[in-house]
């Protein structure tokens, strides 16, 4: 039986408020990749300023085991 593959949607930004913080999210998972991609571009169109992503990985996965995982880095550079 073949794995089920899942498709992420992750999103990272620094909020401005007056502490500014870095927010990473999951915002979309689906067995569909077709479905995924729509809703990316979706995401990209509403909000072209915030950075988005689309991982993929088999389903009961340890994503800590993966030499790439779903993540989405903020840095310094990104609060200034």
């Amino acid at each position: 039986m073949p794995e089920t593959e899942v498709y992420l949607i992750m999103t990272g930004y620094v909020e401005e408020t007056p502490k500014q913080v870095g927010v990473v999210a999951a915002v979309y998972v689906s067995t569909d990749l077709k479905r995924a991609r729509s809703k990316l571009a979706t995401l990209r169109q509403a909000h072209p300023q915030t950075f988005y992503e689309l991982y993929h990985c088999p389903l009961d996965t340890d994503l800590d085991q993966l030499s790439h995982y779903p993540s989405v880095e903020i840095s310094p550079a990104d609060f200034a």
